[in-house]
């Protein structure tokens, strides 16, 4: 079973604040549903972003948050998951205000490491301050699924849900967690809901699997 090619990721805004103008190259940038990150352009351009940000006076941000997340999103990009953790692990120092995203951020960083437990832990925290953050429901939902707790996953990809009603890529993961336990009836009834809100993916899975 190749899980990776079967669930959709998905992050947030890659930069915050006014350090969002330095990473207006990453910004809103999503990640496919084989793990892909973005394009060998855009992952040179992170590089150089990461390069221009390091000779930076230190000092001058060391009390900036948004300087610490902003470089972390720019490692997260470049598959340095190690690094980025420490970066966010500062952000998180630093008081954030966008405590939400930094905690899922880092959830993400630590589940492509392998870290399951840290990354629902992570996504716990992000959903602790805010319980309508849905992309804690969703990004806790790959972990979960990457854990095998299928129950768990569906529960989280329905809650993304009733914040909102028209995510496709919830309808789309949820589908293939539904697919994974044998409910198959229930997958296609996802993945036409998905269909209708113009997943061309899931519009090939219903040809596949539904018809």
């Amino acid at each position: 079973m190749e899980q990776a090619a079967k669930m959709r990721l998905r992050n947030a805004a890659i930069a915050i604040g006014i350090g969002a103008a330095t990473a207006g190259g990453l910004s809103l940038l999503k990640v496919n549903k084989d793990f892909v990150v973005g394009s060998t352009a855009v992952v040179v351009g992170a590089g150089l972003m990461i390069a221009l940000k390091d000779k930076n006076d230190i000092n001058l941000n060391a009390r900036n948050y948004e300087y610490f997340f902003n470089r972390a999103q720019d490692k997260f990009e470049l598959a340095n998951y190690e690094e980025a953790i420490i970066d966010y692990n500062k952000a998180l120092e630093l008081s954030p205000t966008e405590i939400c995203l930094i905690y899922s951020m880092r959830g993400n960083a630590k589940r492509n490491l392998g870290d399951l437990d840290g990354a629902i832990s992570d996504q716990n925290k992000a959903l602790d301050f805010n319980p309508l953050y849905a992309d804690g429901y969703f990004n806790r939902g790959i972990a979960k699924f990457k854990k095998r707790d299928f129950d768990g996953a569906i529960e989280d990809y329905s809650q993304v849900l009733k914040i909102n009603p028209k995510d496709s890529d919830a309808f789309f993961n949820r589908a293939n967690v539904k697919k994974e336990i044998g409910a198959i009836k229930d997958a296609c009834g996802d993945w036409k809901k998905a269909a209708k809100l113009g997943d061309e993916d899931a519009k090939q899975f219903l040809r596949e699997h539904c018809e």
